[in-house]
């Protein structure tokens, strides 16, 4: 079996990398004078780490995308799998027991709705309850949380105190949303990812690091419950800096 290549990028880099993206698209990112043959050894070499990578991506990708809300499904909820039991004439939409999600036989038809309601509830609560903590430790002040829809990135700052983050947050490790928390307001402090940047983050959370490399096994999760292109990932600490002076509420992107 081959592999088709859907992306070659061409930039002023030294060496030849293949990504697999979230929805199993095979890019490779090369130097501007790399020899397609020496591309092609490459892929070659790579070849059935490829194949199992992307059919892994494609399937994680179309299992997330396309909820069925049947029973024993599973649902994220704090790096976990949980069971999904549909229930009978319950007038409550959408709860949460003990690890399983009970949904009423009655709102099938906006069950996608409830989840990222009730998602999106607990990611402001949790999220602002870990925001508070690092805050108070570290006297690091910020204004509020505020929970978004976003699924090109895990969460940003602006210039007027705020901690974005998308709701989908909620679904990976507690240890993991620790650190998103840590790199947003690590930003109310240092506005760029200078060293003196990662240098506070190292403060807050000594094995950030660790987290950071994580989140590439957690890409899939930013396509959750939605229903158009994929998400894109930058590495932020090669992408050059991109500063506005002009506007104050200008936004920090956490880019992965």
């Amino acid at each position: 079996m081959s592999v088709k290549v859907d992306q070659i990028i061409r930039t002023e880099r030294k060496s030849t990398e293949i990504q697999v993206s979230v929805e199993g698209h095979i890019i490779v990112r090369a130097p501007l004078n790399e020899p397609i043959e020496r591309i092609e050894e490459i892929i070659e070499s790579k070849k059935f780490w490829l194949l199992r990578t992307q059919q892994i991506a494609k399937a994680k990708y179309l299992n997330d995308l396309h909820k069925k809300y049947e029973d024993g499904e599973k649902f994220l909820y704090l790096g976990i799998e949980r069971n999904l039991q549909t229930i009978d004439n319950d007038p409550v939409p959408l709860s949460y027991r003990d690890g399983t999600f009970f949904l009423s036989k009655n709102y099938l038809k906006f069950a996608n709705k409830f989840f990222i309601d009730w998602y999106k509830d607990r990611a402001l609560d949790y999220i602002s309850g870990v925001a508070d903590r690092f805050s108070s430790l570290y006297k690091i002040p910020y204004k509020k949380v505020i929970i978004k829809d976003s699924f090109s990135q895990w969460a940003s700052c602006s210039g007027d105190g705020n901690l974005n983050f998308s709701w989908r947050v909620v679904l990976v490790p507690p240890e993991v949303i620790a650190y998103l928390v840590v790199h947003e307001l690590a930003h109310m402090d240092i506005r760029n990812h200078s060293s003196d940047y990662w240098i506070k983050v190292e403060q807050m959370m000594p094995d950030y690091l660790k987290h950071e490399n994580s989140l590439k096994e957690y890409d899939h999760i930013l396509s959750i419950l939605k229903n158009d292109g994929g998400p894109s990932f930058t590495d932020s600490r090669d992408s050059k800096k991109k500063e506005d002076i002009s506007k104050q509420n200008k936004q920090l992107e956490f880019e992965i």
